[in-house]
């Protein structure tokens, strides 16, 4: 009775699979922690000099994020990992969320898209909210504990922790800057031009006004936010002695900043 060589035979999905094995062998490894700790040096480097190249290298772990995620999803289908093929699909949109944040600098990217993450990702408008999704999205690779994984979560946490202090450093210096610019005649000067009524007090939308001479664009909801931190007459207004004290004290997040900064 002749034998039947069963090992002859592949499927398509072995071949993908043995093909993404194939890839992740322990020289490709090698090298992917090689490049790792090269860009982490260049990183270094980059927050030291406060170089914008800081976003390409955030760009490029993006990258990294979406080329590991799809490899190990091609072998989590040959092995039957379902929950871990579940994370590997979450870390390729993630990754994709900031190839399309740092991208807009090198291509430009559809107003939907542009749209879509301003309406219900706020926070990745500010320094600060980029790095916390950075950090985060770096742990959630780390978990899957590949070496290439830890190699390239590793790279994005770096990211996140460079992208908030260097945000912080940079809040602090326009901080001061905004302080010390004005002199307390042209800032009498700037309230009373918002001071339409004449009646040495503004309200909140007086408010928001005077602060869009400075290069400070709220919206509403911030205008008001900002408003009722500051003590009030019993009219609801404020003079400006009270403006003054709280242009002084006041911390303005890093995008109100770099308006600021913009308007200087």
């Amino acid at each position: 009775m002749p034998s039947i060589n069963y090992g002859t035979e592949t499927t398509p999905l072995a071949a993908v699979g043995a093909s993404a094995r194939n890839i992740l062998t322990k020289e490709n490894t090698d090298k992917a922690m090689a490049f790792a700790k090269d860009e982490l040096g260049k990183l270094g480097e980059s927050a030291k000099r406060g170089d914008l190249s800081i976003r390409a290298l955030a760009l490029m772990g993006g990258i990294a994020m979406c080329v590991t995620s799809i490899l190990g999803l091609l072998g989590r289908f040959v092995t039957l990992h379902w929950i871990r093929a579940v994370m590997d699909v979450y870390l390729i949109i993630l990754g994709l969320l900031v190839c399309f944040l740092e991208g807009k600098r090198f291509a430009k990217l559809p107003p939907a898209i542009n749209e879509g993450i301003r309406k219900y990702c706020y926070f990745l408008d500010f320094i600060w909210g980029r790095g916390c999704l950075y950090f985060f999205i770096g742990s959630l690779q780390m978990s899957q504990a590949s070496i290439v994984d830890l190699a390239v979560g590793g790279y994005m946490c770096v990211v996140g922790v460079t992208y908030i202090v260097m945000g912080r450093r940079t809040a602090k210096k326009l901080s001061e800057l905004r302080k010390n610019l004005y002199s307390e005649h042209q800032l009498r000067e700037k309230f009373s031009a918002a001071d339409v009524e004449n009646r040495n007090t503004i309200n909140c939308d007086q408010f928001r006004g005077l602060l869009q001479q400075f290069g400070i664009v709220l919206n509403v909801t911030e205008a008001e936010s900002a408003f009722l931190q500051i003590e009030k007459t019993e009219d609801e207004r404020i003079s400006f002695e009270q403006f003054a004290h709280w242009w002084r004290t006041a911390e303005f997040d890093n995008d109100q900043n770099a308006q600021f900064a913009l308007s200087v």
